[in-house]
């Protein structure tokens, strides 16, 4: 297996090699190639956003299944782990933006392509749009607003509209602004997380008793136990969904074959080693059990301001904010490259317009526009029917998972029809470990979807995947089938048509 994360010392970061890798694929650079290795790292470990992920996913991790629940996070990271592998070993083949509509496009047919293509998208704005939804609540929380349900919605449009005239103005400055919310994420709010551990452990009496990490559940009630704590778990794993994310931006990423594939593992430890850091912490650091059950809205503003006071909590929070909105800025760039990805080789309705690209700033205008009147009316949906937007948004993790169960299908299928790219020198190769991780990542990413679909705590989650299966499917079978019969879709279809 040829490591991916050494490159040979004399290789220089070259945009002319990976243009003609680009053209060997059909298609000519359009998007602008500024990304370099800090910005695809950033960008990786903003879209899972481990302070995201802490915020949004400590009380329903804690409050169903106690202190342990931590431990979970390591079985979450050893499937992203093995996830990391593939889709480090794919990126380094086929560096085009939209991975998750090209790799299987590529290695298996435009068909099953669309399907992969649409469960990611579905799952970058539904993701997208529950997080800001938390991070208009939070706000109004910093700030004092008496925020009612329509007051909560105005405002997370307000902030889908920033992050999209940031993604507007070009991939140079929404990679800048991002990587000015990762360097907040990686010192203020660890060091917010290490000074809270600090004053706990001055006192035993500021902080729990390290056993509470591993006990849980009432004598007798072990199996019940062992389905809240594997319920718990999928907290953690949403917080990892996202580490192949700069894979999107491929086309923009300078040495796109060797920086991406380092970058997603670097992106993928941090965010493990900082997650775990702060759930422990926190658990750990809870003085008033009753006072932060009562805060189950935002449980470690409640635990920061037991701590340290709260004027720390208010600066930590305001600092958390700076990052969820870096999360969402990172999801919108991914979501709308994949967008144009699918809309150049006309596979969308109105691909006309998702695939135009402005000659100013380099960007897919109209896709960036697209994926905020979808996120605003996903918003507004809550006004007619909140279950029903809570329903769309569970939706965010059982698309992004089943997105990767059959791009898992597409490697095993590629590596037997031979599709899969000869690997080149210096690039990330699983080679013959294909298969047998091929086949983990099978099994874990099915556990995983059966879950989401299952389990009580997400009932209606497989109604909503149903009705965007098929809704998927019928467009398969109508307008698309005529287009790739007709030879007006697919991986051609730029080359063939002028559109490259």
């Amino acid at each position: 297996m040829t490591d991916a994360l050494t490159s040979p010392t004399h290789s220089q970061p070259s945009s002319g090699g990976e243009d003609a890798k680009l053209e060997e694929f059909g298609y000519t650079q359009k998007l602008d190639r500024s990304v370099g290795r800090l910005a695809s790292f950033a960008l990786g470990f903003a879209t899972i956003s481990a302070t995201t992920a802490v915020f949004t996913g400590f009380g329903a991790g804690y409050f169903t299944a106690g202190g342990p629940f931590v431990w979970t996070l390591l079985l979450a990271a050893a499937v992203f782990l093995i996830w990391t592998f593939i889709a480090s070993d794919l990126s380094a083949k086929i560096p085009l933006a939209g991975y998750s509509y090209q790799w299987t496009s590529r290695l298996v047919g435009s068909s099953m392509a669309l399907f992969t293509g649409i469960l990611a998208l579905a799952g970058w704005i539904c993701g997208m749009t529950g997080v800001g939804f938390i991070l208009s609540g939070y706000l109004g929380s910093l700030f004092g607003w008496n925020m009612n349900q329509t007051a909560q919605i105005l405002v997370a449009i307000g902030v889908m509209a920033v992050c999209m005239m940031i993604n507007l103005y070009g991939v140079r400055f929404a990679t800048m602004v991002n990587n000015i919310g990762v360097s907040l994420e990686l010192v203020i709010t660890v060091g917010a997380t290490i000074l809270v551990a600090i004053i706990a452990f001055s006192s035993p009496d500021n902080h729990q008793p390290v056993s509470v990490l591993f006990t849980g559940g009432e004598s007798g009630d072990h199996s019940a136990y062992i389905l809240a704590w594997l319920a718990a778990s999928l907290g953690p794993f949403f917080g990892l969904i996202g580490v192949e994310a700069c894979a999107d931006v491929a086309e923009e990423t300078i040495n796109a074959r060797k920086v991406i594939p380092r970058t997603m593992f670097y992106a993928l430890t941090a965010s493990i080693v900082i997650e775990f850091l702060m759930y422990v912490v926190y658990v750990l650091a809870i003085k008033d059990q009753d006072a932060v059950q009562a805060a189950s809205a935002a449980p470690i503003e409640e635990i920061i301001t037991q701590q340290a006071g709260p004027l720390v909590s208010k600066i930590v929070v305001a600092v958390a904010l700076t990052n969820v909105l870096a999360c969402i800025l990172a999801n919108i760039l991914v979501a709308t490259r994949l967008t144009y990805s699918m809309a150049r080789d006309n596979m969308l309705p109105f691909s006309h317009i998702w695939r135009h690209v402005s000659p100013s700033n380099r960007t897919p205008t109209y896709a960036v526009f697209g994926m905020f009147g979808l996120s605003t009316i996903l918003l507004l949906s809550a006004l007619v029917s909140e279950k029903a937007f809570f329903l769309i948004l569970g939706l965010s993790s059982l698309a992004v998972c089943a997105m990767y169960f059959l791009q898992t299908v597409a490697v095993l299928i590629g590596t037997r029809r031979g599709s899969i790219p000869a690997p080149e020198p210096g690039t990330f190769d699983l080679g013959r470990a294909r298969v047998p991780i091929a086949v983990v990542a099978l099994i874990a990413f099915a556990a995983v979807c059966a879950a989401l679909i299952f389990l009580p705590q997400f009932a209606g989650n497989g109604y909503v995947f149903l009705g965007l299966l098929v809704l998927v499917g019928l467009w398969s079978v109508t307008g698309l089938r005529k287009r790739l019969a007709s030879g007006d879709a697919g991986p051609d279809y730029a080359k063939t048509h002028g559109f490259n």
